[in-house]
């Protein structure tokens, strides 16, 4: 028990690390888009495996299970999506002395419809960040579905699948310059478009269901510590390895799909998976203090990360700390991590804890009622 606390200890890290590069790319190296959007692809990915694993979806599973399933999912993310239009709008009354807000723009994001608008004033709204929720939303939505299906389905049928599906994005979005036009897929479909997520959130699932074949077992009871450091040096090396090649190579053939997607974010997250019986020295270095603690916060950093910088940019530039860019940049994450982490204990935590109550209420209420019949 203990070491598979640790093993999700360890990927819970690797989803922070990937967290905060998207943070330095929105917030200082502006100029790391590939890294940016390999993370996102990342954290889909890992959205798709963790469900897969602790979320069966059999046969007796129906609409009240999924009811309850969506209400547990948005229970944790949508108050402190919520909260963060709120710091937008207080930011914008305190600095600019403006309460602009477009009614129908704000309803997309709280319904979490934006995404489905091709409009980047919609799917990227007051926040630019929380398309990612909404796109979130619709993945757990449909996971019931994706679960079933690949389950079904032998891991080399599930494999060749994904690959399929993979080349025909590539070819979808295949460009010859970044300023050209892609074949089929612009930008906003490639991206911020929710079926095509479906392509990193399935990727999660079949690599969960890898990892429960005979051989994948095997492999793992082979290992011994040190060979899972050198797997692990291996796995980050080959990722650090294709990055470098996707940077500096192929990034005018494609914006996402096969040059990121495939085959970076799988060798990492597999490569930590496969060692998670015997962890190596990188995986016991995820589990270090104090970045248990900060994984923990991990979405509430990622929702704040640009209300928060537009909160306290007149401050900073007050200051002329804004002259400074790394100086800047720590007190801009400083703040960042204390916000993200007195919004969750004070706020985020005691609304889970009410909206829980308040389903299980009603829940026992039908049951006693339907007893009663």
């Amino acid at each position: 028990m203990e070491a598979n606390r640790k093993h999700f200890q360890s990927l819970a890290s690797l989803q922070l690390i990937a967290i905060i590069a998207v943070v330095m790319g929105h917030l200082w190296f502006c100029e790391v888009k590939m890294m940016k959007s390999l993370c996102v692809s990342f954290c889909f990915v890992y959205s798709g495996f963790f469900t897969a694993m602790f979320h069966r979806f059999d046969s007796s599973y129906g609409l009240k299970d999924h009811a309850r399933f969506m209400w547990d999912k948005l229970s944790k993310p949508y108050p402190v999506y919520f909260l963060s239009f709120v710091i937008y709008f207080i930011s914008n009354i305190v600095w600019n002395g403006t309460y602009s807000m477009q009614s129908d723009i704000l309803l997309a994001h709280l319904t979490l419809l934006s995404p489905w608008i091709p409009n980047a004033d919609f799917y990227y709204g007051y926040n630019a960040v929380t398309w990612f929720v909404c796109v979130l939303f619709f993945l757990y939505l449909m996971a019931p579905l994706a679960v079933r299906a690949l389950r079904q389905l032998k891991v080399t049928w599930q494999v060749l699948l994904m690959a399929a599906l993979l080349a025909l994005e590539f070819i979808g979005g295949y460009t010859a310059t970044p300023e050209s036009d892609s074949l089929w897929l612009n930008h906003y479909h490639m991206y911020q478009f929710p079926p095509m997520r479906l392509l990193d959130f399935g990727t999660g699932i079949i690599i969960y269901n890898i990892t429960t074949t005979t051989g994948w077992k095997r492999l793992q009871a082979k290992l011994t510590p040190s060979l899972s450091t050198c797997i692990e040096v291996v796995g980050v090396l080959l990722f650090a390895l294709l990055y470098w090649v996707q940077r500096n190579y192929l990034f005018e053939l494609c914006y996402r799909a096969f040059c990121i997607l495939f085959p970076a974010v799988v060798v990492l997250l597999m490569t930590f998976v496969l060692t998670s019986s015997n962890m190596g020295q990188i995986s016991k270095i995820l589990c270090l203090k104090p970045l248990p603690a900060l994984s923990k916060i991990s979405l509430e950093i990622y929702l704040l990360q640009i209300v928060v910088y537009y909160l306290f940019k007149p401050l900073f530039a007050m200051a002329g700390v804004d002259q400074m860019p790394l100086l800047y940049f720590l007190l801009q994450n400083s703040i960042l991590i204390v916000v993200a982490w007195l919004i969750q204990r004070y706020y985020a935590k005691p609304i889970n804890r009410l909206m829980t109550k308040a389903w299980e209420r009603c829940f026992e209420r039908k049951r006693h009622k339907t007893q009663q019949n």
